[in-house]
């Protein structure tokens, strides 16, 4: 299978979801869904052989949005495997939430667990929304997120 083809499948399969598909080829393709259909865009994605995510990252777009990307391959179909298809959703500034995608790709237990930790991205229905990285006593500004500043007290810089 093509760029070209995959991409048309991906269209054909996820269009009824509103989703915006469109890549850089020779291997990634791009989609993007509201966050109320990505636990079904990713179901489908995964029935069509992307069996892991990769990746799991976010985005901050100060006092505007964050865009969370789940970056999806396969192990088991090695066509599929040289692509890369990145499933993406964009949550508002003031209320990051979204359903877990742990269900789907369980591959993602620790990679949205991170993002919560250090971006401050709330994963519905994941049973370990807590620490991973940081002290349990860390409180302030998630310290990936832009509006974070370094403490420089005392230091002559």
């Amino acid at each position: 299978m093509n760029f070209e083809e995959l991409k048309a499948k991906i269209e054909s399969e996820l269009g009824d979801l509103g989703a915006e598909v469109s890549g850089r080829e020779p291997n990634v393709i791009d989609i993007k869904v509201d966050k109320e259909k990505i636990v079904e865009a990713a179901k489908r994605l995964k029935s069509m052989g992307f069996d892991h995510v990769k990746a799991v990252t976010a985005v901050d777009f100060p006092k505007e949005r964050f865009e969370v990307i789940y970056h999806a391959s396969s192990y088991s179909d090695l066509e599929l495997a040289y692509f890369i298809v990145n499933l993406r959703t964009s949550l508002p500034y003031d209320d990051p939430k979204m359903p877990t995608l742990l269900e789907v790709w369980p591959s993602v237990l620790y990679q949205e667990q991170e993002e919560y930790d250090l971006m401050g991205i709330l994963f519905e229905g994941h049973p370990r929304m807590e620490r991973l990285l940081l002290p349990e006593t860390y409180e302030g500004i998630p310290p990936l997120r832009k509006e974070f500043k370094v403490k420089t007290e005392g230091i002559n810089v």
